[in-house]
Parts: C-alpha cells; structure tokens; sequence
C-alpha cells in the first residue's frame, strides 16, 4: 500500500465525516439516480456519447439551493473522490499552456497570449464570443491514460474546521504501486452570495512525487508556486452534486466527473490532508 497502516489510522481518525444531509444539495430523486447510474456505467465502458448525454442531462436540472449554507456545502463536498470522466479538448498551439475560459491569461500565459494573440479565444460576433478554452498538454496526458494499467486521478477536498487548512488535493496514482504524485492547494468556496457560489476557488502551493518502486523517495516538483501568482489560481466550478457524484467545471473548460470513495485510504496522502 501507499501509505503504512498508521498512516492509515490517521486518516479514518482525522478524516471529515460527510453530512448525509440532502439538503445541502438539491433534492435527489429517482429519476437523478436513474441518470447517475447511466453516467457512470457509460463512463466505465468507455462510451463517450452516451456519458456525456448523461451528464448534460443531470447538469441541466441541478440548482444548489440559495438557503444552503457554505459550511453545509463544505461538509458534502469533503472527502475522497475519483475521477472517471472528463471532457476532452484539443491541442491549441496558440495556448500551449490551455486557455481559459474566463480569457485571462496571467503570468507566462500572458507572454504566449502576447505572441499569438487570441487565437481560439473570443470572436467578433455574439454567436463566437465565448472563449475556447483548452486544457494543458500535461492534463490531457494525464486524463487520456484514465483507466490504463491502475492507473487513477483522486481528489481529497477538505472544507470543513478551521479555514486555514482548507484544501483542494489533485492526487494521481500510478499502477502497480509504483506511486503517486500529488498536487495540493489551499481553498475556499465562493461566497454565499456570488452567483457561483458551490465553486471551489483554488491555489496551488505544494506538489511532490512519492516513487514507491523500485525504492522509495520522495522528490519535489521544481515548479515555484509563490512566484507563479495567478498563474497557480483556478476554480472548479459546481454542476451537479449528490452524496454520490460531482460533475464540476475548471477554468480551462473541461469538465470532471467524480464519484465518491468509502475508503480514505483510497487517497495515498490521506493523512497529510486530513490530518491535525
């Protein structure tokens, strides 16, 4: 296993217990289940279409609730999640760092914004004047090898205590034990009174790889976070929650489906996260 077994004692006896509150989310009912269960069955068969009709489907009729409050949404969203979809986008080589969909572009974006300009970005006209956003060659790397060799993309979410140690955790575990990398940041969920409120506002400031095999070493990820700015921010936006699935947004257009795991032992940095 990734993590020895204190470690994982850690995790269950630190890990935030998830409200099974519907009311912090919109209302379930048969019909939503129904769709979820079609979503992830087609996603793990590998059928585009039919996952994303699905998906579309639940996105369309969900609303979070104006009466719910951050902490109740932060106590559903907490804990371990595994990605089993995402949208594709093709290479833009006017972006090569990905576009997002809001067409800011901070940082070393902004130098290949500069050179090329908006290329895919906005239009003329009103019918092309949404941005085409596009992910980063490293996250379609990543998400084209989603169900090869064990290999597996986790989110742990922690929004709930003390504020400060609110984070978003992007963890991919390699096949056969070999390890993982994570990704982690500091988050916060909009304000109760944006109308994005649900989206996870987020800020990279940490990211390590864990090799297991042949030996085992930690090595650090030579990427300067402080300096980065907002080059290192982005969001997830909320389309769809029950106790079961999110569907959210980020801020280069693609969009992700999770599912929830029992175990926090799915997460190798489980204790890391959730810990004191």
């Amino acid at each position: 296993r990734v993590v020895d077994a204190n470690s994982r004692r850690g995790a269950r006896r630190t890990a935030p217990r998830r409200r099974r509150d519907a009311s912090a989310l919109s209302s379930s009912s048969s019909s939503s289940s129904s769709l979820e269960e079609d979503l992830i069955a087609n996603a793990d068969a590998g059928d585009d279409a039919r996952t994303i009709a699905a998906m579309n489907a639940l996105t369309s009729a969900y609303a979070t609730s104006p009466s719910v409050s951050n902490d109740a949404l932060g106590a559903s969203f907490s804990g371990v999640w595994r990605l089993i979809y995402s949208t594709k986008s093709a290479f833009d080589a006017t972006a090569p760092l990905g576009r997002r969909e809001d067409n800011t572009a901070p940082g070393l974006e902004a130098v290949f914004k500069a050179a090329f300009g908006d290329g895919g970005g906005k239009g003329t006209d009103a019918a092309s004047a949404a941005v085409t956003a596009s992910s980063s060659p490293i996250q379609r790397a990543v998400l084209s090898n989603l169900t090869k060799g064990g290999f597996a993309v986790l989110q742990g979410v922690r929004l709930t205590g003390d504020a400060t140690k609110h984070r978003v955790d992007q963890c991919v575990r390699f096949g056969d034990g070999y390890g993982y990398f994570r990704l982690s940041a500091s988050a916060s969920l909009e304000p109760e009174s944006s109308p994005r409120r649900g989206t996870i506002n987020y800020k990279f400031d940490n990211a390590y790889v864990m090799l297991q095999k042949p030996f085992e070493i930690r090595l650090p990820y030579p990427v300067p976070f402080k300096l980065l700015g907002d080059e290192a921010a982005g969001y997830l936006e909320l389309k769809y929650a029950s106790d079961r699935v999110r569907v959210v947004k980020g801020n280069k257009g693609t969009n992700f489906v999770f599912v929830r795991e029992d175990s926090m032992d799915a997460l190798p940095c489980a204790n890391e996260l959730f810990g004191a």
